[in-house]
């Protein structure tokens, strides 16, 4: 049987960090996010790390459980600024060793982001410091805010257009600061992953402070796709509504065969209604894990 063109034929997913170890791991926890992402297209192999996590030593520790070395990790992608996602970035940098690593994020990464109370505190990474450390360790950046294929069948999604009313921009007790002015941060910096394959699309997301349903229409749009094979991620319904975890649930059904993996911010709420919506097609996420979607 002949390979459809175009297409991502090997799709592996180990999750390096999340804020569940698993029962009888041995495997770290911590809050955040990091996926190693292992993708073959004709013949050849790369590895995509996309998030670092809050600190870099439970990621490494967790490579060596499964035998693999940071000097595996071919490309970076950063899904936006807060320190959950991008503050292990320069000790992962440093013990990968390398001369050029490329560092895919979008352009407003680099705000100031924080939380008034009940007193300052720094939601986004320290990025103007740790651009100049990751760049002394190997990082080659580079700020995208518009949709970027990286690889046969793979694609950067950019700033995702927030359409649905149920998933209307909203602050979530963030602010920012833009040319000099305090407004609420609407993480417009937030970014997700495409990856085409022959069993459909394939949606990962850190996040999805875009809204997940904005994530995934937005992936169906830029690709094309018209099946979802698998989503992947952090929802952000840790603090929603239970009419948004409805209109979520009922949107997500609407694409018959899709696989749901969730943790990090999705909330137990909102996993125990994705559970109980998608029975044996819903995965908790957990530090260790192997995904196969194809």
């Amino acid at each position: 049987m002949e390979k459809e063109p175009g297409l991502v034929e090997e799709l592996k997913i180990t999750v390096l960090a999340d804020d569940y170890a698993g029962q009888n791991s041995p495997f770290w926890a911590q809050h955040g996010v990091a996926y190693l992402i292992d993708v073959g297209v004709n013949g050849v192999r790369k590895r995509i790390l996309f998030d670092t996590g809050s600190f870099a030593e439970p990621i490494l520790y967790n490579l060596g459980k499964l035998n693999l070395e940071p000097q595996d990790i071919d490309l970076i992608i950063l899904s936006h600024s807060h320190f959950d996602h991008t503050g292990g970035l320069v000790g992962i940098l440093k013990a990968m060793g390398k001369d050029y690593v490329p560092v895919i994020a979008h352009p407003a990464i680099n705000r100031t982001s924080f939380a008034a109370e009940p007193f300052w505190f720094d939601a986004g990474y320290p990025m103007a410091a740790a651009r100049r450390e990751a760049a002394a360790a190997g990082a080659h950046w580079v700020p995208v805010a518009s949709p970027l294929r990286f690889g046969t069948g793979m694609l950067y999604s950019g700033t995702v257009p927030r359409e649905n009313d149920f998933e209307a921009a909203k602050a979530i007790g963030l602010y920012a600061i833009e040319n000099e002015t305090v407004v609420p941060d609407e993480i417009m910096d937030d970014i997700s992953l495409y990856f085409q394959t022959a069993a459909g699309l394939v949606v990962v997301t850190g996040c999805a402070h875009a809204g997940i349903i904005n994530v995934v229409n937005y992936g169906v749009k830029l690709t094309g796709e018209d099946r979802v094979t698998a989503v992947i991620g952090g929802f952000h319904l840790i603090d929603a509504a239970d009419s948004r975890i409805e209109k979520t649930v009922a949107a997500l059904r609407k694409q018959p065969g899709a696989k749901i993996y969730t943790g990090h911010c999705t909330g137990l709420k909102a996993e125990a209604r994705l559970l109980d919506a998608f029975g044996q097609d819903f995965t908790k996420l957990c530090c260790g894990m192997v995904i196969n979607p194809v």
